[in-house]
């Protein structure tokens, strides 16, 4: 039961804590994540190499903030630009999934989430207590005045977003072994890691206690949950 719900908080804290690093950092809801980590489900069960799901995820953030910066002017483009590539993913996903049952797979990984998202939460406040934490506050803060006082934002924003898409991709991975696989799986994670991120929001925190805020209230959400069901 203990080992149940350090997943289940941890699969919320992890999503929550990609949403809120795109959010505030790269400036735009990611609405692609939920799709990142369905597509990571099916990896799971046509290639289960769990460095072939980091690597695409990796490559799809890299691509997916390269049009962003092309196309997007401004939080609400770069949102509906992330939305359509999570929808395409799904749509993709569908293409594939041709069978009317869900898909299973025969491993069982879903206690690694636990590790991701520790190590995650780790690497995170590490920047952030570290000298270059204060230039990731700055761009928090002010993204355009990050900008004047010569802060790479752009190399910033590409790096946030291609590593949160690789953890999204990676926790769907990890997390197949404990779901039934479909186009949809991730979507009741993203709704989750969104209204975590919002209530942290609330409390109009910067840096690592901002983080340190959103890992309670997902061990809150996660609590709350477990008494649900």
């Amino acid at each position: 039961m203990a080992l149940n719900f350090l997943v289940s908080f941890f699969s919320i804290a992890l999503m929550a804590l990609l949403v809120s690093t795109n959010f505030r950092i790269g400036k735009f809801l990611n609405l692609s994540l939920g799709g990142l980590f369905a597509a990571g489900g099916y990896i799971a069960y046509f290639t289960p190499n769990p460095v072939f799901a980091a690597l695409s995820g990796l490559l799809f953030g890299t691509l997916l903030s390269l049009a962003i910066s092309k196309i997007c002017r401004s939080v609400i483009e770069a949102t509906v630009l992330s939305l359509g590539a999570g929808i395409l993913i799904e749509r993709g996903l569908e293409i594939v999934h041709r069978s009317s049952y869900y898909y299973f797979v025969d491993f069982d990984y879903s206690t690694y989430v636990i590790l991701l998202g520790a190590v995650s939460y780790l690497f995170v406040l590490g920047i952030y207590l570290s000298p270059l934490g204060l230039k990731m506050k700055f761009v928090e803060e002010d993204h355009e005045l990050a900008e004047l006082y010569g802060i790479n934002t752009g190399m910033i924003f590409t790096v946030t977003t291609s590593l949160a898409s690789a953890c999204a991709v990676l926790a769907g991975f990890l997390s197949s072994g404990s779901l039934a696989i479909s186009p949809t799986t991730g979507f009741g994670y993203l709704i989750s890691g969104i209204i975590v991120s919002a209530l942290t929001a609330q409390l109009r925190q910067v840096g690592a206690v901002h983080y340190l805020a959103l890992l309670a209230i997902s061990f809150a959400a996660a609590r709350f949950m477990e008494v649900l069901i």
